[in-house]
């Protein structure tokens, strides 16, 4: 084998190493959802003040979910401001690509005209949805919310204990990661831009 057909295989060889090199260094760089969030989540088809809905209708976008009602006196106020403060921090060229929903766990007072309402005043790009008590019990389920609505209240301003996790679910429809209502919102924002 003569000198320039040796030099032609090392020159391939060190494209084959760079090409590969390149491609793992950017498998790296995207970020990774962490064990315990495998599996948790998952597609539904609940009730907007529009119509039907479900996660599916939202591929392509980088989305926060929150379960709560539109009775609750702090933590689904304070987790649905802080979804909109995220959401407002993104760039304009991605303002467009991200978006809320907020599930209630609260289908007896909450409609979805009521639900509307209540989100539009956070934020215009967070849905509102709801669904009968089974419907919810197995979004619940798949998302790992607990709650619990009082069989029989005392009177119309009861209260429901819920999980108030705030769901980053990146446009493939899985969840991310996971905030509370005390997050930074500027973290939040962070977190989704790498999903974007």
């Amino acid at each position: 084998m003569n000198k320039s057909a040796v030099r032609n295989i090392f020159i391939v060889i060190g494209i084959m190493a760079a090409v590969g090199i390149t491609a793992w260094l950017l498998e790296m760089q995207k970020p990774s959802v962490p064990p315990a969030l495998q599996g948790m989540g998952g597609d539904f088809r609940l009730e907007s003040a529009t119509g039907p809905v479900s996660l599916h209708d939202f591929r392509g976008k980088v989305m926060l979910v929150f379960f709560g009602y539109t009775h609750c006196p702090d933590v689904c106020p304070a987790a649905l401001g802080v979804i909109a403060s995220a959401m407002q921090q993104m760039e304009a060229s991605q303002a467009g690509r991200v978006g809320g929903i907020f599930i209630s766990v609260d289908p007896q007072r909450d409609t979805p005209a009521l639900l509307n309402k209540y989100v539009s005043f956070f934020d215009k790009r967070i849905r509102g949805l709801t669904g009968t008590r089974e419907q919810l019990d197995q979004v619940a389920a798949q998302w790992r919310v607990d709650y619990e609505v009082p069989e029989h209240p005392a009177d119309a301003n009861y209260e429901v204990e819920h999980t108030n996790f705030i769901y980053l679910v990146n446009r493939d429809g899985k969840v991310v990661d996971l905030f509370d209502e005390q997050t930074d919102p500027a973290l939040i924002a962070d977190r989704m831009r790498p999903w974007l």
